[in-house]
């Protein structure tokens, strides 16, 4: 009796085995491949105008095509990654990689032959061995994706490429009407991990210009091997002519120190160009990057923006870091609306060495004195009138 029981678990066993195989099994059959879901993303996409901004005009649909692009280049790097192992192809991994693109490029090409060719889907590769970037774009955004082997604990690697991180921008921002993206290559610390920056400029339909710059560090033997090592977002107006503001800095990325140049919107703005701006300084010698400095177009209206910001957001310990006295600031914070915007203009009298009147606002008005002390530019007295 008891060997009949035996033999029927075993039988069982069995049985389960092959259900459990066949369950398994059969949603991989009936996937869709990445090829077909990539062919099908562009045919999705030729309903909607190759650029949200363009004709037809007033298409609210136009802008509401992230989940389809995010399916097309979720596919693109499935197949990038097939491509890569497969051992068959004895190339360079950047040379198997670029024929898969350029082979999605042909598809695209015929697919969305009715669209500029700039809107059609391109790439550009960036080898930063042992790592391999890969920029990708269709219709007007354009993303990046990271590729390489993953190496186990004692340094034993696995002989599969897979993708091992992309940017956050896509996610971020999936409704901005247009994204750009470049890709530098950046000095390696001792370690000779791999570092690259990825520059965005993010675009509406007219006006200033978003910017954000993100830099990633490939270490194959960590568990998150990608690391995010700077980040700095800001913006850029319709010029660089803002009268009385010049942009500072060069973006710089080929040696051992990366400058990042960018503006950003505040309160002493007179229109839809950012004034202030800055330069950050960042040195990648060390295994570390480490910030070095910050330098400013204009250093003795910074304490004017910021104690304004601050003010408005009712944070007194900030500003009172701009402020040449607990009275100055207890003035700002009290006396202040939720929303200042100096206006049209933006007045700047010199009243002696290192010292300031700034007047803004076209009604009510309000005036800030501002001096150099100790090598700091601060708000010494304020009035609204």
């Amino acid at each position: 009796m008891i060997r009949v029981a035996a033999i029927v678990v075993v039988l069982l066993m069995v049985a389960s085995s092959g259900w459990a195989q066949a369950a398994a099994e059969q949603p991989a059959a009936s996937r869709p491949q990445p090829q077909d879901v990539f062919r099908q993303s562009l045919q999705e996409l030729i309903a909607y105008s190759p650029d949200p901004c363009g004709p037809p005009y007033g298409n609210e649909n136009n802008w509401h095509t992230s989940a389809i692009e995010s399916r097309l280049f979720d596919a693109a790097q499935g197949i990038v990654a097939d491509a890569l192992n497969d051992s068959a192809v004895a190339r360079a991994p950047k040379d198997r990689a670029s024929a898969a693109l350029k082979r999605l490029e042909g598809e695209s090409a015929r697919i969305n032959s009715g669209w500029p060719e700039e809107n059609r889907f391109h790439f550009e590769l960036l080898d930063i061995a042992p790592a391999l970037v890969a920029k990708m774009g269709v219709r007007s955004h354009e993303r990046f994706f990271v590729f390489g082997i993953i190496e186990g604990v004692r340094g034993k690697a696995h002989a599969t490429w897979s993708e091992i991180g992309s940017d956050e921008e896509g996610v971020a921002e999936p409704e901005v009407a247009r994204s750009t993206l470049s890709l530098f290559a950046l000095h390696r610390g001792p370690s000779g991990n791999a570092r690259f920056l990825a520059q965005f400029g993010h675009i509406g339909c007219a006006g200033s210009t978003g910017v954000t710059y993100d830099a990633r560090e490939w270490n194959p033997e960590a568990i998150a091997g990608l690391a995010q090592i700077i980040k700095q977002s800001g913006a850029f107006g319709l010029d660089d002519k803002v009268p009385g503001f010049p942009q500072i800095g060069d973006l710089k990325t080929d040696g051992v120190r990366v400058t990042l140049p960018y503006c950003w919107f505040s309160p002493i703005d007179t229109w839809d160009n950012p004034s202030m701006c800055a330069v950050d300084t960042f040195d990648l010698s060390g295994d570390n990057a480490k910030f070095i400095s910050r330098a400013y177009n204009r250093l003795d209206l910074l304490p004017v923006a910021k104690a304004i910001e601050y003010a408005e957001q009712r944070d007194y310990g900030a500003l009172l870091g701009y402020c040449g006295s607990e009275q100055v600031a207890d003035g700002i914070i009290r006396d202040l609306p939720p929303f200042v915007f100096a206006g049209t203009e933006i007045h700047v009298t010199p009243t002696g060495n290192g010292k300031e009147r700034v007047e803004l606002g076209d009604g009510p008005n309000y005036r800030f004195d501002v001096e150099k002390r100790n090598g700091r530019w601060l708000v010494v007295t304020f009035k609204s009138e």
